[in-house]
């Protein structure tokens, strides 16, 4: 037997048995021929050494053997961005699901605040993320056999993807930033003073419940101060100088900084405003203001994560700059 023969031989015991005789025959007129033009280059027969170095050079049977025989990856590489785009998404949803609420509890000071955040991180998350990983690819790796049918997905038109692409035109940006000057403008005069607004007739409710605000917002006068401030220097760049990305994005930082400092701040100082009852009973005063408190801890939640978004965005800004 020569070494073709052995080389084939080695590979064909790897193939399935029902493909084996036509993927041999296959691969043996692939080699007589690159052998053939190996002498015919050469103008003399190929040594055994040379033959070998051919032979070599095609692969070693393992290799050869898989790339024909069955689908041995368990995702393929058409269905792997989906599989990774689907294992970014579980693990954000089990980061939602376990460290958020403890977050959120160690912010309300139930418990040790450390030992809540902690337990979080090194217990739930990592368990609830490998579970929702190990589902994520059971499906794929389903999808990929065909044992999970795939009706309706398949299915799609180019016209149907949303507009993702799309840049605001000059005009339209800088009508944006005029809009945020004037808006932050505004609420400086009013917070500094500046600017009356008889609010009288807005704290009371139909005259059965005053509405009085809370202390905190006279100790955090300055911070919010400066806070309007950092937000009216970043809108005056977007309206002045839109071209200066970096300059903006530090002063987008700062606010974002300092509104997440702000939300926490509020959040411990929980409730903002006080309902004292006028004519009402002190049951629906009681009622009213749980209704209060709850909105309010639903409006500083959204709110810290819509900074915690900015400050990403901004520190993607501030390192990528102008390009």
């Amino acid at each position: 037997m020569d070494l073709l023969d052995r080389y084939l031989g080695a590979v064909g015991a790897l193939l399935p048995k029902a493909q084996r005789e036509d993927i041999v025959a296959e691969l043996r007129d692939v080699l007589l021929n690159r052998i053939e033009e190996k002498e015919e280059a050469k103008g003399a027969p190929l040594t055994d050494k040379e033959r070998e170095a051919v032979l070599k050079d095609f692969g070693h049977p393992l290799a050869v053997a898989g790339r024909y025989g069955p689908q041995q990856s368990l995702i393929g590489p058409t269905l792997y961005p989906f599989y990774v785009f689907a294992l970014k998404l579980a693990v954000a949803l089990a980061a939602i699901v376990t460290v958020v609420p403890a977050v959120v509890v160690a912010l309300l000071g139930r418990g040790e605040a450390l030992d809540v955040v902690m337990d979080a991180l090194t217990h739930d998350f990592p368990r609830s993320a490998l579970m929702l990983a190990g589902l994520v690819t059971l499906v794929a790796a389903g999808i990929e056999r065909g044992w999970v049918p795939l009706t309706g997905l398949t299915d799609w038109n180019v016209r149907d993807l949303p507009q993702l692409t799309r840049k605001k035109g000059m005009f339209e940006a800088r009508f944006e930033a005029l809009f945020e000057v004037v808006a932050t403008a505004l609420f400086i005069l009013w917070w500094t003073g500046l600017w009356r607004v008889d609010l009288t007739g807005a704290v009371t409710l139909e005259g059965a419940i005053a509405l009085a605000p809370s202390p905190v917002w006279a100790s955090l006068y300055w911070p919010i101060l400066v806070w309007a401030v950092l937000g009216l220097g970043a809108s005056l760049i977007a309206l002045v100088r839109p071209g200066l990305v970096r300059a903006r994005a530090v002063f987008d930082l700062l606010t974002a900084i300092g509104g997440m400092v702000l939300t926490t701040l509020l959040w411990k100082s929980l409730p903002l405003f006080t309902l004292t009852p006028v004519t009402a009973t002190a049951k629906d005063v009681g009622q009213l203001q749980h209704v209060v408190d709850t909105g309010f801890h639903i409006g500083m939640f959204v709110a810290g994560l819509i900074f915690a978004c900015q400050i990403g965005a901004a520190l993607w800004r501030l390192y990528k700059g102008a390009r």
